[in-house]
């Protein structure tokens, strides 16, 4: 099929945005992905998280050869995801933002169908939407399970995932406007992206359902497979998100114990006094049902360092917010 010719006053730019980690050898495969695209209204950000192979001389060939806009943007030393994926966001010019990590690549079609599945929202109900969701393939077929409605349909990202029980990642394709004013919170080098999905997750998404990205999963310098307890202090503030946003969905007592024990033990390894973690979990369950639950977490803290599970990675984190210098470039 031919490329389809987009005019930038006619159809909306949608940014790209890769976070990237020592994965010099991926970038290309990334890049023949957009390069493909049958949309063409793109620009593509790189967060270059202080690299110490290739990645630069690597994005540099990239950006020369390059049709669509390319902004790399690179911390001198690691600062970590969530940093990296707010100053993108901040510098993004899209309408709508998508992910598409240093390890993952798009179909040709991928783009072309977001946005002609956001187009087929009525125009007067897209204030009550915050983007389109579609599916994600690897090397064993989709990986999210079953939807709960054949061909496209409507929901949130909450109900989706707390009411209908869909499990795995999809692929996000987001107002910009929004994700601006819902930063990643920066407390670790990792915080998962639920997040921030959580926290818009009220608002209507158009589900799409059709296999528009590619993922490898443990590729080299992966943050998500490591078998540690690191990023402690991101999956805390996660936690707390989920507890505030989900509140409404019916959830076992065993459940909802077993939570507030995981928050518990998570900020213990991320060392945050018992003041901080009871301000930051709220009033998602009583002061004493928190103190009651702590011995458990503490005994499961403490099995975590005899295993030598353990990675103050905050500690990392806070060092490197002292030093970090990060610059933008365009081509």
């Amino acid at each position: 099929m031919d490329r389809v010719r987009i005019l930038e006053n006619i159809q909306p730019l949608i940014t790209v945005l890769t976070p990237t980690w020592n994965r010099a050898a991926y970038l290309d495969r990334v890049w023949n992905g957009l390069n493909s695209q049958t949309y063409e209204n793109i620009e593509w950000i790189v967060c270059n998280d202080g690299s110490t192979d290739d990645t630069v001389a690597k994005l540099l060939e990239l950006s020369a050869k390059s049709t669509f806009p390319v902004t790399i943007i690179t911390a001198n030393i690691r600062i970590g995801k969530a940093r990296m994926d707010n100053e993108a966001i901040q510098q993004a010019h899209g309408e709508f933002i998508l992910w598409n990590d240093s390890d993952d690549y798009l179909l040709p079609q991928a783009i072309e169908h977001l946005v002609a599945a956001w187009n087929s929202i009525p125009e007067t109900d897209r204030v009550n939407y915050v983007g389109v969701t579609a599916l994600c393939a690897n090397e064993n077929g989709v990986i999210s399970t079953k939807l709960p409605v054949v061909g496209q349909f409507d929901t949130t990202w909450n109900e989706l995932r707390e009411k209908f029980k869909v499990a795995g990642d999809m692929l996000n394709f987001t107002k910009s406007s929004v994700l601006k004013l819902h930063p990643f919170p920066e407390v670790d080098f990792v915080v998962p992206e639920g997040v921030v999905w959580i926290s818009i997750g009220d608002a209507k998404v158009r589900i799409h359902p059709e296999t528009l990205q590619i993922k490898q999963y443990k590729a080299d310098h992966c943050i998500s497979f490591s078998g540690k307890m690191e990023y402690c202090r991101g999956r805390v503030y996660t936690i707390a998100v989920m507890e505030s946003h989900l509140k409404h969905y019916p959830k076992k007592l065993a459940d909802k114990l077993w939570v507030l024990i995981t928050f518990i033990r998570y900020s213990i390894h991320g060392e945050l006094s018992l003041r901080q973690s009871i301000r930051l979990w709220g009033k998602h369950s009583s002061v004493f049902a928190f103190l009651m639950m702590m011995p458990f977490a503490y005994a499961l803290a403490f099995k975590d360092i005899l295993q030598g599970k353990v990675r103050k990675t905050h500690r990392e984190f806070d060092a490197a917010t002292k030093s970090v210098i990060i610059k933008v470039e365009t081509n």
